[in-house]
């Protein structure tokens, strides 16, 4: 499966402070969520992100390129249609912010394995 990305804006002073497009990703094997922080040279940084309730220990995140790219491997273990809500984590200035819950979809039966 090809990795999938997502572009993340963010500021602190706009409502909503973060968009992502797309708000959902759907992946149909094992892959990559590639976050990529827009404008690239924005003032902030991711720090980190969860996947919330990860039973499977499907999901892990690493923080790359300084900060300006987030990826979130998924072994894809899931059997059946799952929806897994994630939340990131950036830093602009001394203040840390998390990101409301966009979503990551596991299709098994779309081109890949569950297991």
């Amino acid at each position: 499966m090809r990795d999938q990305t997502v572009e993340v804006t963010f500021d602190p002073n706009a409502e909503p402070q973060f968009t992502f497009m797309p708000a959902t990703v759907t992946m149909k094997a094992a892959g990559k969520i590639i976050l990529f922080r827009r404008p690239q040279n924005a003032p902030w940084d991711f720090t980190g992100g969860t996947v919330k309730n990860d039973d499977a220990h499907q999901f892990s995140t690493s923080v790359q390129g300084d900060g300006s790219k987030l990826h979130i491997d998924d072994e894809f273990r899931d059997e059946f249609k799952t929806r897994h809500s994630y939340q990131v984590k950036v830093k602009f200035g001394v203040r840390e912010y998390e990101s409301p819950d966009p979503v990551i979809v596991n299709e098994p039966g779309g081109g890949g394995t569950a297991g």
